[in-house]
Parts: C-alpha cells; structure tokens; sequence
C-alpha cells in the first residue's frame, strides 16, 4: 500500500512537472539585441515588454535582462509580435551596498515598438541626457 501510495504521488509530481512544461499554448518568437548608452553597451538593467492592448495586442509580456549591453529572451518566454510598450533601466554592473546591479546609468527610458511576428532581433541605443 506504502508503494503505491508514493507511486502516485510521483506520478501526480510527474503529470504536474510535465504540464506547467508545456507552456501556455501561446505562439511566443525569440527577440535579442544590443543596448546601449551614449554609444557604450549598457553593463547591467532589464527590458520590458508590455504588449499593447490600446493597439489590439493582449497576452502576457517578458522581462529580459541585459549583460554586457546584450539581451535575449529565453525560450518560451519570448515576445507575441504586434504593437508593444518597452520601458528600460540599465546600471553601471558594479555591485555596491544598494543594488548588486549598481548605479543607474539613466531614468527609466521607453519607447512604443511594433514586432514581427517571427523570431527577431532589435537594438536599442538611448539617447543621452
């Protein structure tokens, strides 16, 4: 009875393990791009997507974060395509007591965009004070 009892429970572990894995049925495309600040790569920060829906585009958005000026979406976690609101904070990348991110560079800058439809690549360069 004990064994039968963890087989189930490993199996219902198993089942869940294997649905929150299947994603959320939404066709999601891959997006990377460099960013930058006063023509320097931005260390450290993160980009957010907002889908728009004053646009007609609903559905969930992505946060990615930038190293060394990069950025790249992680599978299953990409963008929908359409109409998109992008706001961005970017540090120096030196650790302090504050932020492990350090100094912000920049106010949080955005900025409306429009996707494809398809995996992508967008570059960023924020404008100087």
């Amino acid at each position: 009875m004990k064994n039968l009892a963890a087989f189930s429970i490993g199996l219902i572990g198993l089942l869940l393990l294997l649905g929150c894995s299947a994603g959320d049925g939404i066709e999601r495309f891959h997006l990377a791009g460099t960013v930058t600040y006063q023509g320097q790569p931005v260390p450290a920060g993160e980009i957010q997507f907002t889908p728009n829906s004053r646009a007609g585009n609903s559905g969930p958005g992505t946060i990615v974060k930038i190293e060394d000026g990069h950025y790249e979406t992680q599978p299953g976690k990409g963008v929908l395509g359409g109409a998109y609101g992008v706001r961005i904070v970017g540090y120096d990348g030196k650790a302090n007591s504050e932020s492990d991110l350090g100094v912000s560079l920049f106010l949080p800058y955005g900025e409306a965009v429009t996707l494809p439809k398809e995996d992508s690549t967008l570059d960023f360069n924020i404008p100087g004070k």
